[in-house]
């Protein structure tokens, strides 16, 4: 019966073996290389701020909202008056330039008591060229047009011009903030970890506005907007460091 073999265990080259033993153990070594980069990490202090600036523009938009309205007993005839008014003020807006011109909803509806029946129908003129499109506004209204609201906004350049520009100074004075903050603790500002800008939305300014009547020619409506107010909120996370 043929006995049993065992493998030999590999036997290493003397020099192989001697240097295996030479090194040190690899964390050792990372351990003294780290202890520095943990250290100078201790000392190191994460300041959050926020701050928020302002900025006012002029609007430059106007929407203006009219109604086409007519009552009586016959439906098809208060329809007919509204179609007419409303083709007749789509024609006279088309022809001043810069101007857009829409219509908008349409209804009908009979008052059961009165068994009158009423059809209105709206429409929008909007542009940036305020004294034409108010003084259209004025015509159509001597057309026999009701003015139903009126609206002042910043255009779509000068709405994203004006967040640029509130970013910029929100940014601005944080900056200023964190360097007088890490002054007065003898520290300095190693750099912003994190940065945060929001813009809400751009309200509509209110218009101080007075109607002009229905039957009374051409005179235009006046309209005072207040400026626009665009604000931009910088949130950040500042690290400081002792100074050098």
């Amino acid at each position: 019966m043929t006995p049993p073999r065992f493998a030999r265990p590999a036997l290493l080259p003397l020099a192989v073996l001697c240097g295996v033993l030479a090194t040190p153990p690899l964390h050792g070594a990372l351990a003294q290389e780290r202890r520095p980069a943990v250290a100078q990490s201790a000392l190191e202090t994460v300041l959050t701020l926020s701050e928020t600036a302002e900025v006012k523009r002029a609007p430059e938009e106007v929407r203006v909202t009219l109604k086409a309205e007519a009552r009586g007993a016959d439906a098809a005839a208060v329809q007919e008056q509204v179609n007419r008014a409303m083709q007749a003020a789509l024609a006279r807006a088309r022809e001043v330039q810069g101007v857009q011109a829409n219509t908008g909803g349409y209804w009908t509806n009979r008052d059961n008591e009165s068994n009158q029946w009423t059809a209105s129908q709206r429409m929008t003129l909007q542009g940036t060229g305020a004294a034409q499109l108010l003084e259209l506004t004025g015509a159509l209204q001597g057309q026999g047009l009701a003015l139903d609201g009126m609206d002042w906004s910043l255009s779509r350049n000068g709405e994203q011009q004006a967040r640029q520009e509130a970013g910029r100074l929100a940014i601005d004075a944080l900056r200023q903030r964190a360097t007088a903050v890490a002054e007065q603790l003898g520290m300095e500002v190693a750099g912003i970890r994190s940065l945060r800008l929001d813009a809400p939305e751009v309200p509509m300014p209110r218009v101080a506005m007075m109607r002009a009547a229905v039957a009374g020619g051409a005179t235009p409506p006046a309209s005072a907007p207040e400026d626009v107010s665009v604000t931009s909120t910088a949130v950040a996370e500042v690290v400081l460091r002792p100074k050098r």
